[in-house]
C-alpha cells in the first residue's frame, strides 16, 4: 500500500513539474456562431446570425502570452429568417458581400484570470481593419464527448459602431427617427477542438 502510495505521489509530483504548452484549436462551425443585433426603426433589433465561422486557436491556459487566433466568417451565410433583410445586409448597401466576403478578427493579446478576460485584436469588416478589445470567457481545456478530443469554449459579446467600418450611412427619417441604428451588438460562441 506504501509503495502505491509513493508511486502515485511520484507521478503526480512529475506532471506538476511538466511544463505548460500551447494547443492549437480548430473552430467547430456547428457549434460556433456570431449573432448581430440592430435595432429597426426604434423599436426591436433585428437578429441575424454568421453560420459560417472557421479558424484556429493556439490557446496556453498558463502562459497567456502564447495565445494567438485567426477567425473567418463568410458574409454570405448571414441568415436573419427574412429573405429580404438578409440580401439587404449582404448588398453593398451594408456588408457588401461580393466585394468583402469575409469578415476577419486576428487576436493579438489576451490578458485576465478565473476564466474571465479581455482579448484584444485586429477586426475586418467591409475591408476596415480596427483594433477592438473585448471580454470574454473561457471554458476548459476540457475533453469533448462527441470527438473524445481536447476541447475549450470561448464566449464574448461587444458593441461596434458600423459607421467606422463604413458598412452604411447613418440613417434617418426627417424626423429624426433611427431607421437602422449606428450600434452592433455581437455575442459570440467559439468551440475549439484539438487537432
Amino acid at each position: 500500500m506504501k509503495t502505491r502510495f509513493k508511486t502515485l505521489l511520484l507521478i503526480f509530483t512529475i506532471l506538476g513539474t511538466i511544463p505548460s504548452f500551447s494547443q492549437t484549436y480548430v473552430v467547430d462551425a456547428g457549434h460556433s456562431s456570431f449573432q448581430s443585433k440592430v435595432i429597426r426603426f426604434g423599436v426591436v433589433p433585428v437578429v441575424g446570425r454568421f453560420k459560417d465561422v472557421s479558424g484556429t486557436i493556439t490557446y496556453d491556459e498558463n502562459d497567456l502570452s502564447k495565445t494567438s487566433a485567426s477567425i473567418t466568417i463568410k458574409v454570405d451565410s448571414y441568415d436573419a429568417n427574412s429573405v429580404g433583410g438578409e440580401e439587404a445586409v449582404k448588398s453593398d448597401a451594408f456588408l457588401n458581400a461580393s466585394a468583402y466576403p469575409e469578415i476577419r478578427f486576428e487576436l493579438n493579446s489576451l490578458a485576465g484570470t478565473d476564466g474571465n478576460y479581455v482579448a484584444k485584436g485586429m477586426l475586418e469588416i467591409h475591408g476596415v481593419k480596427k483594433q477592438i478589445e473585448c471580454p470574454i470567457s473561457i471554458v476548459g481545456p476540457s475533453i469533448d464527448l462527441p470527438t473524445r478530443k481536447q476541447s475549450v469554449g470561448f464566449m464574448g459579446a461587444l458593441t461596434i459602431d458600423r459607421t467606422e467600418f463604413e458598412v452604411g450611412k447613418e440613417m434617418k427619417l426627417p424626423n429624426g427617427m433611427v431607421i437602422i441604428d449606428n450600434a452592433v451588438n455581437i455575442d459570440f460562441v467559439i468551440l475549439g477542438i484539438a487537432q
